[in-house]
């Protein structure tokens, strides 16, 4: 008879090792679970080191009020905490640690040291562990407060090493931790120092608008709406950035909660709600929110991480966050420039000329477009009528009222035949015989009738498509055109996961004609560039190619062109004049293969007479 497995306590290495697969997944990890437990101890100057993207090294300082020599062993042990004291204190937790797994699971997996210096003490003291094995200990020189050093993260367990990624993305991510804390706690100093080189070097700020220009630049900091709503227990304070500074990810927008930084989906959910009617659905707003809740109607024990959290009056948080950020948004509408002064008047002037309607909403402020041809139908043909039809005289804008039906002509029953309209005029020269006129239509999309039917094309994905073809000739050399030299360089504001992204980038652009060079703590210069890329969106673009991380170098050519094409072509929603109408038009009959832009979606529908005939049953 088989016996059942014997049940047994695992060793305290092998505990901690698993306890560190929950908590330290990456270097980034073990910088986010030191520089909390240093803002815990009253610090307010943290520096962190780091070498080979925190492989070899990371290095957390602080001036924080220290341990004392007995106390350093007893920090290295599983649940060994000063922060709470009995299990009704999880439930009101004030402080960012409080489990006291950090130090041990980080010992487990690295060579680990810890010294610190308490007020009023000689000297410091240090103990260095590697695995379950002390290495040594004894008195060292330092000022007051704490120095751990964590070297070979993951030495013991390579299997966890061989899923770190390239050396800038985990600089990235652990430039992303500093950037959170320095944004939480802008009373503290904060300096990030990556391979002996300083990354980051931000004093204490009394305002948070003054750690954001440090961290994001003037031109988001210029562009601030405060938000401020609440009663104390249940009370948001921040900013929010002008929607101009919206992106395609949710990665510019900062929560936290009672000081530390969260992702949780309601208050992610209740963001893009406070955006509502002010940007594009695809796109995430940026803010920077502290939410400061009573610690009891909250738990934050619900996640290793740390950064979902569980709230008692959910509806309350959503309802408080989104409501703010609406009200901050519409408030500052004049500030924001989503509508100027001009184009309020223009407004108020347009909306006392219309009939009053239930609907109301924000306005799309557009140049007045010319009052079409009146058309008359005879014998089921469409005929513009030469002279315009005067509009009343007590009219202070262009009648919206349609004028009287015209009578309309039976034709006799006949086979069908294609319609012909008289000849508009001289045809332009870049369009074929075929073609009879291109228009506009919702600032979207080409009209094109030609003699065999109508086509419904997508102008932005057309021009994208074009664009690819023209740079995708070139095999990658997009300094084929020849490189616009800048007199004044394009300076982009990148955050700091962004910048460390790109930097190591910065040799194979230039192999492209992109010469750029980091410019300041948290900016790229973009000196000059192919002559192709003219009208490229430079923010959006970097940001988009710091996404990738490592992979970008490798697909670097595919992903230029593919960017350069989407950011340089004609966007949707963007008035054409009848000039820019022909020009795109005529690319789609000289050049091969548009059915389709390098996303995969058609550019073009095409109709032909018979089909519309048949679908109107003539």
């Amino acid at each position: 008879m088989k016996q059942p497995p014997e049940i047994r306590q695992l060793p305290d290495l092998v505990a901690n090792q698993i306890a560190a697969g929950e908590v330290i997944e990456r270097p980034a990890a073990v910088v986010k679970e030191l520089v909390e437990n240093s803002l815990d101890a009253g610090a307010t100057r943290v520096t962190v080191r780091i070498e080979d993207g925190g492989r070899r090294l990371v290095e957390v300082v602080d001036d924080g009020h220290g341990m004392r020599p007995d106390q350093l062993r007893l920090a290295l042990a599983r649940h060994a905490t000063s922060k709470i004291a009995s299990a009704e204190d999880l439930f009101r937790v004030a402080t960012l640690g409080f489990r006291g797994e950090a130090l041990p699971s980080i010992a487990a997996v690295s060579e680990f040291e810890i010294a610190s210096r308490t007020a009023g003490s000689d000297g410091g003291h240090r103990v260095a562990w590697a695995g379950a094995e002390e290495r040594g200990s004894g008195p060292c020189a330092m000022a007051q407060g704490t120095r751990i050093s964590v070297r070979n993260l993951f030495w013991n367990v390579p299997a966890r090493l061989k899923f770190l990624k390239s050396e800038a993305s985990e600089t990235g991510h652990i430039a992303e931790q500093v950037t959170r804390f320095a944004l939480s706690h802008p009373h503290a100093a904060f300096r990030l120092e990556v391979d002996g080189r300083t990354d980051l070097d931000l004093p204490p700020q009394e305002e948070l608008a003054g750690r954001v220009r440090a961290l994001f630049g003037p031109e988001i900091a210029g562009d601030l709406c405060a938000v401020v709503s609440g009663t104390p227990g249940l009370e948001v304070t921040g900013f929010a950035a002008h929607p101009r500074h919206a992106k395609p990810t949710s990665k510019r927008q900062y929560v936290f909660l009672n000081g530390r930084f969260v992702r949780d989906r309601l208050l992610l959910a209740a963001v893009r709600d406070g955006f509502k009617g002010f940007l594009e659905p695809r796109l995430h707003g940026t803010v920077f929110l502290h939410l400061d809740v009573d610690p009891a109607a909250v738990d934050v024990n619900v996640h290793p991480t740390k950064h979902e959290v569980r709230f008692r009056r959910e509806g309350e948080v959503f309802a408080l966050l989104s409501k703010a950020l609406q009200a901050a948004l519409a408030e500052h509408q004049g500030g924001f420039r989503l509508l100027t002064a001009e184009d309020r008047a223009k407004v108020q002037a347009e909306r006392q000329a219309q009939p009053a309607s239930p609907i109301v909403g924000r306005t799309v402020v557009k140049p007045a477009a010319p009052a079409p041809l009146p058309l008359v139908v005879v014998q089921e043909r469409f005929i513009a009528r030469e002279t315009p039809v005067t509009p009343p005289a007590s009219a202070s804008a262009p009648s919206l009222v349609p004028s009287p039906a015209p009578l309309r002509v039976a034709a006799p029953a006949t086979t069908y035949q294609p319609p012909r309209t008289p000849d508009p005029g001289p045809r332009t020269p870049d369009l074929p015989a075929s073609v009879r006129r291109v228009t506009q239509v919702n600032d979207m999309y080409l009209l094109i009738e030609t003699e065999q039917g109508i086509r419904l094309v997508d102008q932005h994905a057309l021009h994208e498509k074009a664009l690819w073809q023209a740079l995708d000739a070139t095999v990658g050399d997009l300094a084929h055109s020849g490189v616009q030299q800048l007199a004044v360089p394009i300076v982009v504001q990148l955050s700091a996961v962004e910048l460390a992204a790109i930097v190591p980038l910065l040799p194979e652009l230039a192999r492209h004609g992109i010469d750029a060079e980091r410019f300041g703590p948290s900016s790229i210069a973009i000196r000059s560039h192919p002559a192709v890329l003219a009208r490229c969106n430079w923010a959006r673009f970097l940001a988009e190619l710091a996404s990738d991380g490592g992979q970008a170098v490798a697909q670097l050519s595919e992903r230029i062109r593919h960017s350069a094409a989407c950011h340089a072509a004609v966007k949707a929603g963007q008035r054409l004049d009848p000039s820019q109408q022909r020009e795109l038009a005529a690319m789609l009959f000289s050049l091969e293969g548009l059915e389709h832009c390098p996303h995969g979606r058609p550019t073009t529908l095409d109709l032909t007479w018979p089909e519309l005939a048949k679908r109107f049953q003539r």
